[in-house]
């Protein structure tokens, strides 16, 4: 059940809207990189605390790694979300006709861009990463190394599995932070908060082959490329690299 009648939407957290680093190699074999599972959530949604919370659970699966993106929508009831951007809500939105839902909701999991589930229902969200696991696709080669002038440099190579693919550059802080609430439905909670996304960046398109993109690096933030089908297609791959202890903050 993707969705429920308006009646009940305000309960249920919907809302309608009119470098060295780490490569994928360093992980785990192709065939057994870690599902990505991607949160949409909101400091103003009631829901949320609790998937937010779950998101850290998923993390410690040695088959999970999870990324966090803070959505705006729900800054009208009082609360403006510390986190939130619009591109992470355009992210959310380019999911929605891929995975036949609806609208906007929050708390939303996107598992490696293949299915979805709403965060209340945290059996789906484990069923749904089994499943991905003993359906992983073959990934291309993807590595993040130095790039000019402080940047990051994200290297692809080999077969695309569709023809054509997104490339993106995400930065985001790693672990926990707890954020206090001033006004809204979760006033007066210090809300946990887990790998929360703190950049987006579209790097461009790849149709298989050597190639390499340039992007922006924060290296006080974790780093992660992902690969994935155009417009919100699944998740092919990504590499990671770690936050630099030396790096400015």
């Amino acid at each position: 059940m993707k969705w429920l009648p308006t009646l009940v939407l305000p309960l249920l957290c919907w809302l309608a809207l009119p470098v060295a680093g780490w490569s994928q190699d360093d992980q785990a074999p192709a065939d057994e990189r870690p599902v990505l599972v991607e949160l949409f959530t909101s400091q103003g949604c009631g829901l949320c605390p609790e998937a937010n919370r779950y998101l850290g659970e998923l993390d410690q699966r040695a088959n999970v790694f999870v990324l966090a993106y803070a959505v705006s929508y729900w800054d009208m009831y009082g609360w403006t979300d510390t986190y939130a951007r619009p591109e992470y809500v355009q992210r959310q939105r380019t999911y929605l006709p891929r995975l036949d839902v609806p609208r906007l909701y929050t708390p939303h999991f996107v598992v490696d861009g293949v299915t979805d589930s709403p965060g209340w229902e945290q059996d789906a969200v484990a069923e749904a990463v089994s499943a991905r696991l003993s359906a992983m696709p073959d990934s291309p080669v993807i590595s993040v190394a130095d790039g000019p002038f402080g940047s990051f440099r994200v290297t692809l190579d080999g077969a695309a599995p569709e023809e054509d693919l997104d490339v993106w550059l995400i930065a985001y802080a790693p672990g926990w932070a707890t954020v206090e609430v001033g006004a809204g439905e979760n006033e007066g909670l210090n809300m946990l908060h887990y790998n929360m996304v703190k950049s987006l960046t579209y790097l461009g398109n790849w149709s298989g082959g050597p190639a390499s993109f340039t992007g922006e690096s924060f290296r006080r933030y974790g780093t992660v490329a992902i690969v994935q089908g155009a417009n919100g297609g699944p998740v092919y791959g990504y590499a990671r690299v770690a936050p630099s202890d030396s790096a400015p903050r």
